[in-house]
């Protein structure tokens, strides 16, 4: 068996795709062992199991990251885990997944790099047809085909679409030469699936937290590694040189076992125009002595002060605040109209 790619790098990087090939894979060869159990079943058990086939029977709904969809009760549900689930009709398999990817399946490349990793491990494949679909008025891929896998041949036909964090996966598989047809039932499980609120709520959550970042808000805790930082209060200075500063006024607590001063543990900057601003050395009325002092482990000090410099008191600032020994983390930002300060 060829191994399945993991990783996927396209345009914008590594698409990691958590095994979905070899899920979808592992799906087909557990229906390939089932259909290989069934045809030594004696012809009155085959005719018995036709005849309890009722087309228009009762439904079981399940939820899988926060999706609901509707499965016919008679299909049996085996090696199931929180995000991947098998149903068996049957001579058929619908596979339902769950997986997180950086990226989205919308883009041309990702999409074709996931068709490619999901057909690189058949014997053979045609692809029959591939079409852009409506899944719950969320846009969809459907891709069919006939594949040959350890010489059983199948139908196959697979559905995937974005869902908030990652991708949602079905797929329907049946014998080839079986007199069953399913695209049916495939039909109502994808017209049954709805997403609940709490899936509508994180899509709006993980929105609103991308579109704002890691912003600073004043009075509003900022973890900082092991501290806490409150920034309270923003006001406007002269250094002893003439030149306009930004004081910021803060809270600061130490998380962390050992004992420090608040300076030591982030950094602030200004910049204007895209440029950094000036460093600003004694402002009037400014007393840096309050976070330089030592803060044992669980101490809190507050109305502690720092100052960032300003090249043009008409035009806005725009604060960043990092932790002082970072290399890949995110620095808050805000966005400072200078002209409100005093």
């Amino acid at each position: 068996m060829k191994n399945i790619t993991n990783e996927i790098t396209n345009q914008k990087g590594v698409i990691k795709l958590k095994k979905i090939s070899l899920v979808l894979l592992s799906a087909i060869w557990v229906l390939s062992a089932c259909s290989s159990d069934a045809t030594t079943e004696t012809t009155e058990e085959a005719v018995s199991k036709t005849e309890t086939n009722v087309v228009d029977e009762k439904s079981k709904s399940y939820n899988m990251s926060s999706m609901e969809y509707s499965i016919p009760e008679s299909w049996n549900e085996e090696v199931s885990g929180e995000n991947l689930k098998y149903y068996y009709p049957e001579d058929g398999m619908l596979m339902v997944s769950h997986d997180e990817i950086d990226g989205t399946i919308s883009d041309d490349v990702t999409r074709a790099s996931f068709i490619d990793g999901v057909t690189s491990s058949f014997d053979s494949f045609d692809l029959i047809s591939e079409s852009e679909i409506a899944v719950a008025g969320t846009t969809a891929y459907q891709y069919n085909f006939d594949i040959v896998l350890s010489n059983e041949e199948y139908k196959t036909s697979l559905i995937t679409f974005d869902h908030y964090d990652g991708i949602n996966s079905l797929m329907m598989a049946t014998v080839s030469n079986s007199e069953k047809d399913y695209s049916s039932e495939f039909e109502n499980i994808l017209s049954s699936i709805e997403f609940t609120d709490e899936a509508n709520k994180e899509v709006e959550e993980k929105a609103v937290e991308e579109s704002i970042g890691n912003q600073i808000v004043l009075g509003e805790p900022i973890e900082l590694g092991e501290y806490t930082l409150t920034i309270q209060k923003y006001s406007l200075g002269i250094d002893y040189e003439g030149n306009n500063a930004l004081i910021v006024e803060y809270d600061w607590v130490n998380n962390s076992e050992d004992s420090t001063s608040p300076f030591m543990t982030f950094m602030l900057k200004g910049f204007q125009d895209d440029v950094e601003t000036d460093d600003v050395i004694m402002v009037e009325g400014v007393d840096l002595g309050i976070g330089q002092k030592e803060v044992r482990p669980g101490g809190l000090i507050e109305g502690a002060q720092s100052t960032v410099g300003i090249s043009d008191i008409t035009k806005p600032l725009e604060l960043e605040l990092d932790e002082l020994f970072s290399f890949n983390g995110t620095p808050y930002i805000a966005e400072i109209d200078l002209s409100t300060l005093e």
